[in-house]
């Protein structure tokens, strides 16, 4: 497959250009809705976990806490979802998708899955099968690696 990108273009480029690309056309498919890009993952994470909180959106996601809590605004705003507080900590909320919220939710995963199938539809068959391991490994491999604990006290002395 020839495609334009010089090969040595580092993985980060790669990554970054089909991430960029991908809200892009995200936000074609639902901007009809009134749902940006930046709001199909936690809609997504939602629908398949239905009383998340924000904290745990935003850790499963790798989102920041602001963003979410933005979208998270939106959504409810909208008539998307309700926040409850939890019974064992009322400083937490938890987050369920109303009516309304999982009929959108339906349109946004086929809007996801189409865009995904697009980006993907030139690749052959056997590649598809492969690549969504592949790209969960190398999601966990970095997420591990940025997640370590880091304990300024640990440094070596420049002194």
């Amino acid at each position: 497959m020839n495609v334009p990108f010089p090969p040595d273009l580092p993985i980060g480029a790669l990554l970054s250009i089909i991430h960029r690309n991908r809200n892009i056309l995200l936000n074609e498919h639902t901007g009809r809705m009134g749902i940006t890009a930046g709001a199909v993952g936690p809609i997504i994470y939602l629908s398949k976990h239905p009383d998340a909180t924000q904290d745990e959106i935003s850790r499963r996601l790798m989102i920041d806490k602001a963003a979410i809590a933005r979208t998270i605004h939106r959504l409810e705003e909208e008539g998307c979802i309700i926040r409850i507080p939890d019974e064992t900590n009322r400083r937490k909320f938890c987050i369920f998708m109303t009516e309304k919220g999982r009929r959108v939710a339906e349109k946004v995963i086929a809007a996801a899955d189409t865009v995904d199938h697009e980006i993907t539809g030139n690749l052959p068959e056997e590649a598809q099968t492969y690549l969504m391991p592949i790209l969960r490994s190398m999601a966990y491999t970095s997420s591990t690696m940025a997640d370590r604990e880091f304990d300024i006290n640990d440094r070596e002395s420049t002194d």
